[in-house]
This record gives structure tokens, sequence and C-alpha cells, in this order.
């Protein structure tokens, strides 16, 4: 319309220049035109557009209103340049107007009102003046002009009828999508989620209607299952994994979450079945959601089948474990070999990978091997076992014969008859030429025919290379029998090597396939395992391993336990090189030996780091014993009867350039047998030459305690040491005091132990019993050795502030014992009144901790003896005693 519109003024306006002024030939065209485009531009941005009913209404009157003014402007403009142009051109321009006008009445069909008044407006003008003229051919035209406006408007009505119904049609249209939507909803919610349970929440995730057969199937009543209450009723090591979905599709945007989880539920006989709960939200039209609509589904029977043919799939997987040259799978019942993998290459035929029959491969099989072969492919269902290995040579297609390692794995059909053979086919030709050499070479260990140090050396290299070529994975387990030596010094070398030779043909009986299992030297043995699935040969089938490898075994009449510890470490992974990978297994050996005997670890950055830690605390130890860095700092001990000092506790510290250390930071020093008897050599040194200057400056400091290790009593000579240098420093034995740990009483030194304990005893040295509780001390040990003082571990009394049962029925019942077996008890750790009050009040003798010292100096001990107030000590401990005695929980003695 538009167009139309402006089309005709620009060439009325041509027609009319130079004949009109220029104001009426140039100036009106041009504003019309103006607003001609500006309406248009406004159409042009509307179009295309899905808007609301109301702005479409808002539009249409703008259109309506638009064209008549348009319109009346025109007929007004076009009535104004036939009264001023020559009469000739009164037909041409009535001409313009009137088709103008019919045919913006023509586009706007739909709005006859905007067409009667385009027409009235726009063309009536003009051809009035027609009809009134007094020519005759000019009052024609306006007749006829009148008679197409009249025709033109009845066409108008009929449109805008049409134009209604269309309308009408299309909002009962609309009408009929709402209410399919609305149907398909429901039917979605109907069809979708199984019925078996159905369930609502609201949309918190708040159960708050649920189906009556939940409390059939679990014996919980409905009501209690609200909320949240169902999950009372399910598995709990699956219920971390539900709450995690659930809470994942609540979070979900614009309700666009579903939930979909597998779990058990406790059933109301008490046995767990599967169940599977699926639920979609139900959302307003802005997309928020309302509630969720949910169902539970038993899964159960699905579940066991899945685990089947998950069993299945496993079988399938170690039929086609890593044999990284040529893939085969054997259609027995087809004549048919697919081949895959490095088919083309290594045996030299690109055709066979579009698969070929048996014969072909029979026919390529080396005469003498020829029959082997064919009979193993006839007794196959002969066969009692799944696993298929054979070897044999092939011609190749150069012409010459490769040495092929064929595995495979049997499946069978549903009656148990072999139809399928899938595996692999190994070229092991360089490999036969490379293991007759090291024969030559004599690379085998002579007692077990087991390939030796160097032949491992160079099989883990070479594993390593072809993993990294194949992107496969090798993994390498180094193993110790457990007790080797003391089976060599009770029964001989003779047995030892029958245990040795003993192991390694177990070992190479129960290794997989492709490993090489050596031994490297003594009673330590390596398995290489290359072509290994990730994760193939974890911990659980290196247990299986050295299970098989441990059966007692018979010598001479005499049953020998076997046993070994083993520790893993997987290329790549754990390392890069044959001799890190090697490292970092020896890493796991020694973590899984510190653990007990047939003990199984697999490598971890933590071994690394601890082994470099323990490196780096024994250098530490070195340097502060060669730069004379130990000094021994005093912690007093109090008797809770009297609030006296008694004595105090030398404790090991040690100084570093970043300040004061305690003996936590050389702690594997400690277990050093070396270390650890010069550490605690230094100790007993500095504290003599302190006991010499407190005695000589008239300071009585009451009994000293020095702590021993396990490593110092296996030297044998533990109590002369301390003896000696007391008896030349001129001190009595009892101003000191040697506290042991438990751990001391157990292994193969009790009967040193227990020499050098009694010896020490009998000199006046009392001996305590540290750490009390924690280790493996029994009454036998407290009958057996010589324990004058139980020392109760810090780690229950820290716990008797928060009323713990346990711990305060044990701190009683050591307190108790230790009383009624004769021995003083002392109780580590105190730093609070209330726990101070408490052991007092269980009958304890002594008390050590925060509360009355910390660790101080040798200088400072001389002071603290001399201003100590026993008075005050019991002041601190009487105000513990009234929360004692609120206490009823603790007060069990």
């Amino acid at each position: 319309m538009y167009a139309l519109m402006g089309v005709n003024a620009l060439f009325l306006a041509a027609a009319t220049y130079g004949q009109v002024p220029f104001a009426h030939s140039v100036g009106v065209p041009g504003v019309l035109c103006t607003l001609i485009g500006v309406r248009a531009a406004v159409w042009l941005f509307r179009r295309g557009r899905n808007p609301e009913p109301a702005r479409i209404r808002r539009y249409l009157m703008g259109t309506v209103a638009a064209s008549v003014l348009l319109s009346f402007a025109f007929g007004g403009w076009g009535y104004l340049l036939m009264s001023e142009a020559e009469p000739v051109r009164s037909t041409s321009i009535a001409l313009f107007v009137f088709v103008g006008s019919i045919s913006c009445c023509y586009c706007l069909h739909a709005l006859p009102v905007a067409g009667w008044c385009v027409l009235l407006f726009g063309a009536l003008p003009v051809t009035a003046r027609l009809v009134f003229s007094s020519d005759t051919y000019l009052m024609g035209i306006g007749l006829t002009f009148f008679v197409a406006s009249g025709v033109i408007l009845r066409s108008l009505s009929k449109s805008h009828a049409a134009f209604r119904e269309t309308l009408q049609s299309r909002s009962e249209m609309s009408a009929l999508i709402n209410a399919l939507q609305s149907s398909q909803e429901h039917y979605r919610h109907s069809v979708e989620l199984n019925p078996q349970i159905p369930w609502i929440t609201d949309k918190t995730g708040a159960v708050i209607e649920l189906s009556p057969r939940w409390t059939k199937l679990t014996g919980m009543r409905s009501e209690d299952a609200l909320g949240w209450g169902w999950t009372v009723a399910v598995h709990r090591d699956d219920l971390p994994h539900v709450q995690e979905i659930w809470a994942a599709a609540l979070q979900c945007p614009d309700g666009g979450g579903h939930a979909d989880v597998r779990y058990r539920l406790r059933l109301a006989a008490g046995d767990f079945r599967w169940f599977r709960a699926r639920a979609l939200p139900r959302v307003d039209t802005d997309g928020q959601i309302l509630s969720w609509y949910g169902n539970l589904e038993d899964i159960d029977d699905q579940v066991a089948a899945e685990q089947a043919v998950q069993a299945s799939e496993e079988r399938y997987r170690l039929a086609s474990l890593a044999t990284n040259d040529v893939i085969w799978d054997v259609s027995l019942g087809h004549d048919r070999i697919e081949w895959s993998g490095a088919a083309a290459t290594v045996l030299g035929y690109p055709e066979a990978m579009q698969g070929t029959s048996r014969g072909w491969l029979v026919e390529r099989v080396h005469p003498d091997d020829r029959n082997r072969v064919l009979g193993q492919f006839q007794n196959l269902d002969a066969l009692d076992r799944t696993q298929w290995t054979q070897e044999f040579r092939f011609l190749a297609s150069d012409g010459a014969y490769l040495h092929l390692v064929a595995r495979g794995y049997v499946v069978r059909d549903a009656h148990g008859k072999p139809a399928r053979l899938i595996g692999s086919l190994q070229d092991v030709t360089s490999q036969k030429r490379y293991e007759e050499k090291l024969r030559q070479a004599a690379h085998y260990d002579a007692l077990t025919n087991l390939p030796n140090r160097v032949l491992f050396s160079e099989r883990l290299e070479t594993a390593l290379h072809e993993a990294r070529r194949s992107g496969g994975q090798v993994q390498l387990i180094v193993l110790d029998v457990d007790r080797f030596k003391a089976t060599n010094d009770t029964l001989g070398h003779d047995a030892g090597d029958a245990l040795l030779c003993e192991i390694a043909a177990r070992l190479f009986k129960a290794a997989p396939v492709r490993a090489t299992v050596a031994r490297l030297g003594g009673d330590e043995f390596a398995i290489i395992c290359p072509g290994i699935q990730e994760g193939e040969l974890a911990d659980t089938a290196v247990q299986e391993l050295l299970a098989a490898a441990s059966e007692p075994m018979t010598f001479n009449g005499r049953q020998l336990d076997v046993s070994l510890s083993a520790g893993s470490a997987t290329a790549f992974l754990d390392g890069q090189s044959p001799e890190e990978l090697h490292k970092n297994a020896d890493l796991a050996l020694y973590a899984a030996k510190s653990e007990g005997t047939g003990q199984v670890c697999s490598f971890k950055p933590a071994l690394k780091t601890a082994a470099e830690r323990q490196t780096q605390m024994l250098y530490d130890a070195r340097k502060a014993l060669h730069d004379d860095r130990i000094v021994p700092f005093y912690q007093p001990k109090v008797c809770l009867r009297s609030g006296a000092c008694l004595g105090f506790e030398a404790l090991l510290r040690w100084h570093h350039h970043s300040g004061l250390r305690s003996p936590d930071a050389i702690g594997a020093a400690l277990n050093d047998t070396d270390i650890s008897s010069k550490l605690t050599d230094r100790m007993i040194d500095r504290v003599i030459a302190d006991l010499q200057l407190w005695q000589d400056s008239g300071v009585q400091v009451g009994r000293i305690a020095i702590n021993g290790a396990s490593g110092d009593f296996q030297r044998g000579d533990f109590a002369d040491r301390i003896l000696n240098r007391l008896a030349h420093a001129g001190l009595s034995p009892s101003l000191l005091e040697l506290e042991v740990t438990e751990s001391v009483f157990l292994g193969q030194l009790t009967e040193t132990v227990s020499q050098t304990l009694a010896i020490l005893s009998k000199a006046g040295v009392t001996v305590a019993l540290d750490d009390f509780g924690t280790g493996y001390a029994s009454l036998t040990h407290l009958k057996q050795f010589p324990v004058d003082t139980l020392k109760i571990d810090r780690s229950f009394i820290s716990r008797l502030d928060a009323r713990d049962r346990e711990d305060t029925a044990i701190v009683s019942a050591v307190i108790h014992l230790a009383r009624n077996l004769g021995i003083t008890t002392v109780a580590e750790g105190i730093e609070t009144p209330f726990q101070a009050a408490h052991v007092a009040r269980q009958g304890c003798d002594i008390a050590q901790g925060f509360l009355f010292g910390r660790p101080m100096a040798a200088a400072h001990v001389s002071d603290v003896v001399l201003n100590w107030s026993a008075p005050s000590v019991l002041s601190v401990i009487a105000s513990g005693m009234h929360a004692v005695r609120r206490a009823p929980i603790l007060t069990t003695g």
C-alpha cells in the first residue's frame, strides 16, 4: 500500500512539475513521501514478529489512522493540482489519484473501515470534481470511478468477513492446541512413570504423597516416609549417591531437571532389593517447578541379569587381553576368521583384513606344526577350559616363517558347544632368537632357573619399550620371602635353597602368561607383567598370586610355612624408566613389609615422599649428632597427693637453623638402630651432666626419666652403658628412670630386654612403661618384666573433658590395675584442672603435662624447683574437683 501511494505521488509530482507552483509540485509530495516512508519503516519493523493480541489491535488502529490521513492528504493534493494544472492534465491527475486510492483500498481488504475511508477521502474529491464538471467526457470518467468504487467496497466487505472467519478459526485452533498439550502432559506423566509405587513431592523434593504399597513393601508407614523419612529405608551404602542425584535434579534451572537413580531398599522382612526411582518435574508457564512426580520400580531381577551380563563381558575382556600385535575372531560354525590389529603388517597379507577361512590359516602353518594346530581346532569341543594357547610357525608373505604364539578364549553357545575362538597372535620370532642368545649367555639364575637380575633388567626395558609403542601398560611386582633368614639360620642353607626353588616354581606357574618371573638375588623375586589393562593386577590380584605361592611346603619331613610380601608399580604412572619403576616397586615392598608378613602394597607418590622425608630425617639426625645439637628439655612430674615436684622427664630436642625442633622432625632416625642408640647415649650424657650440675649446686630435682627405644637393646650392653656413666659421674642409679614403650617387649629381643631391665632395676634404676594402652602390652608383660611405673597415654587423658565413657573407663581400669599390682601410675598430657582432679580422684599417683609446666631447658630447672609451690598445685587440682563431682559419668571409681 505504502509503495503504491509513494510511486503515485512521485509520478504525479513529475507530471505536474512546472505547471503548478513549486510548493505544490515538489513540497507537498516531498512531505507525503516522508510520511509514507516513516509508516513503511514501522511496517517493516513489525514484520515477521509475533506480538500479543493487544499490540496487534493497536497496530491495526494505527494503520487505519495512517491510511485515512495519508489518503486525505493525497486526495486533497490531487484536487488542488486539478484546480491549478492545465485542463488537459485533469484526466491524468484524476486517474493517478483514483488508481492510487483503489490500490491502497485493495491492500486494506482486511480492514473495510480503512478502505472506505481511503476511497472517501482519497478518491471522492477528484471524482466529485469530475462528475460536476461541465465537460461530458470528464463527467463520464467520474461516474465510472464512482461505480468502480462501489464494486471495490463490496469486495472489501466480503474480504473482511473471510478475514474474521480466519481469525475465529485460528482462535479455535489455538484453544484446541492448548487442550491437546494439556492432554499430552497428563498422558506423558501417566505413561512415562511406572505406577508400581507412585509418589509426589513438593518443589523442594520433600515427599508429600506416597502410594500405600510403600507400607506393604517396606513395613514403614506412609506418614513416616513423608518429607525425607523414606531415606531411612535406603541402604546406607547407596544413600549418598541417591542424595547427590536428587540434589542435582532439584538444582537444575528452569525445571529442566529429572532424577533417575537405582538403589537398594530394606523390605519389611529386613532384606534388601534393588529399585529404580525416576522423577520428572511439573512446571508452570514460566518454567518454575511446582512439584515432582515419580515412581519406584522393582528392578532386582534386572540387576541380577545385568550382573550376569557384566560377568560375561568380563570374561570377554579377559579373552582379549592385550596382545598388541594381531587379534583374531574365529567363527567355528561358519569357517570364518576376522583379523584386526596389526594383521596386515605382521603376517604380510593385507587381504587378510577382509576375513579368511580356517583353511587359509592352516595352509600357511609349518608342515611340522600343522597336525598339532588342526588337532587343537578339532578338539575344542573336548577342551574342559576356556583358555586356548598354541605356538606354531607361520609362512609370511616374504617366504619366511614367523614364530607365532596364539592365545584365545573359547566362547560357547547356549548348548555348551564351542561357537567362537577369540584371541590374538603374537609374533615372537625375535623373542625366540633373543631367548636363545640369553640362554647361551647364561642369563638365568643357577638355583631356580629363573631369569637373573641382568635378564630381568633387559626384559623390563623391552616391556617398557613395547608398551610405549603400543600404548599399553607394564606392571612390575617385587616380592620378598618373609622370615627367610630365620629359615636359613634354624634349618640350614639347604632348606633355604629348597624354599627358594619351590617359591620360584609356584610364582612361575601362577604368574600371567606373558609375565617374566625373575630372581633378583637372595630371597627377592620380581614379576614383569606387560600388556596389562589398567587396574588388571590390582592389590587383590597380586594377593591371589601370593596365595598360590604361599602354600606350606615340606622339607626333609618338616613342614615349612611360606609367606611373601609384595610391592608393585605401574609403568608410566609410577615410573618412566626401568630404574625408576624398580625403585618405586621396592618402596612399595618396604611399605608392605612394614605392615607385617604376607602384605601387598601398590606404589603411591606418598611412599616416595615418605622415603625422601625419611632420608632427610636420617641426615638431620646425623647432622645434629655431628654438630652436638642434641639437648634435653625437662618437664616436671607432680605428686597429685602432696603437690610436690617429684622429678622430670628428659625430652629430646635439637637445634635446627629454623629453631628448636622436637623428635618428630627426625622420627625415622628412632627406627634406625645405629642412630637411635647414639641419640640415646647423647641424651644420657646430657642428663647425667645436668644432674651433676644440680647436685653440685645443692638443688634436689628428684628422679629424671629418660626414654629408651627398641634399637637401644639390640647391642646387648644397654644396661652397662647407663650404669657405667652413672658410676663415672658419681651419681646414684636411683636418680634415673628408664621409660620404654610396649613395642620393646615384642619380637626376637624379648630375652635381651628382660635381662637389661632386670640389671637396671636391681641397680636402682626404675622402669616405666610409657604410652600404656596404645600398643600390644599384656598383663603377662607386667608380670614378666620389672615395671615400676605405668604411664597412661595422653590420648586417653585428652578426652576426659569430653566425658568419654570408654576413655574414662580405660583410665580408671589402668589406675586400679596398677594399684593392685603395686605399680605407680603417671597421667601424661594433663592440661586442665578437670583432668588433674579426675585422675587424682581415681587414685593416680603422678601427673605430667602443660598444666604443671612445659618442657624447659636445663638452665630453668633450678629456678622452678626452688620456687615450686605445692599448695598452689593442690589449689589448681582442687579447682577441678567441683567439676568432677558434677560429672557422675566420670566418677566410676
